[in-house]
């Protein structure tokens, strides 16, 4: 995917047809829904409608107190030509809650809950509609200026050196695709090796690892040739996980381009975005503490995304 972040005015977005958008947010109707997708139509298509449904759940061995949870699982309301048009977030627990919604400084949207007592268990329920139409791009500033190099995306010499073997700099998007080629044919996808803590150096010296890591590590080889780059997470269609990717930003054409290293190409209309940032902490879905002596917490995330529409 190629969009124009900045000289392009964003136009009137369908709303799924004629259908009422409120009905996306009922499971009724979302299990109604395809749960396959042609792959070809989508990648082919002018604009395709999507329904997010997530859950992300805690069980404790007991009762906890005083929960305090940091949530990125809520869609941006708009990321190039990717646009929420309707969503719902709930918590599912006992007693009282307090939500608190805000901006961080990326523009994407953090949530969060404060539940004084949780008895076992506790949901976050995100329900979202999102459109992505390719012609119409939201104009939205990368914010070219904040620091992107941080201790996850930082280029040691092994990475310098590797970056500098694919020559000059010509071209921006070209030069990301051969960083995203280069790390996808270093790296064995395996989980286990590296966990959330890797850094892109040890993630390059081990070349195992799995998306974030191939996204950092592409992160700090642009750093390395004086490329603008970030990193995305969000959510591959048909695929179970979230997944991650970057984007590289080009100031001559001031246009952003979005390449996955994982799957060795740019993106398409199977991708949605969430949020974006430096690194995996700055985009981190979930992240929370509560107070309870041997009550350890156990995660669960179920994520679907089925598909409303292509045209």
């Amino acid at each position: 995917m190629v969009t124009n972040p900045t000289n392009t005015p964003a136009t009137q977005w369908p709303l799924a047809g004629r259908r009422d958008v409120e009905q996306f947010m009922h499971d009724e109707y979302f299990e109604s829904l395809p749960n396959t997708y042609d792959r070809d139509d989508l990648v082919g298509a002018d604009r395709a409608t999507y329904v997010l449904r997530q859950t992300v759940a805690y069980e404790y061995g007991g009762p906890v107190s005083d929960l305090r949870q940091r949530l990125m699982v809520t869609p941006r309301e708009h990321h190039g030509d990717q646009r929420r048009i309707a969503h719902r977030f709930e918590v599912r627990s006992h007693g009282t809650k307090r939500v608190r919604r805000r901006s961080d400084r990326f523009g994407n949207v953090v949530l969060h809950v404060s539940v004084p007592n949780v008895d076992r268990a506790i949901e976050f329920r995100t329900r979202a509609v999102l459109v992505r139409d390719p012609k119409s791009v939201h104009a939205a500033p990368w914010s070219a200026a904040e620091p992107s190099i941080t201790e996850l995306t930082t280029p040691d010499v092994a990475i310098r050196d590797a970056a500098r073997m694919l020559g000059p700099v010509r071209d921006v998007f070209e030069t990301g695709d051969a960083i995203s080629e280069l790390v996808n044919s270093s790296f064995a996808y395996e989980k286990g090796p590296t966990s959330v803590h890797t850094t892109a150096s040890e993630a390059w010296q081990l070349q195992r690892g799995v998306c974030q890591d191939m996204a950092h590590v592409s992160i700090a080889m642009c750093a390395s040739l004086g490329i603008s780059a970030r990193y995305v997470s969000g959510h591959l269609v048909g695929d179970g996980a979230s997944h991650a990717w970057f984007e590289v930003f080009d100031p001559r054409r001031q246009m952003v381009a979005a390449i996955d290293p994982t799957h060795r190409r740019r993106t398409d209309l199977r991708y949605l975005t969430t949020a974006t940032g430096r690194d995996y902490r700055d985009v981190a879905p979930t992240r929370g503490t509560y107070k309870g002596r041997g009550s350890r917490g156990t995660l669960r995330v179920d994520k679907v995304v089925r598909l409303a529409e292509v045209a």
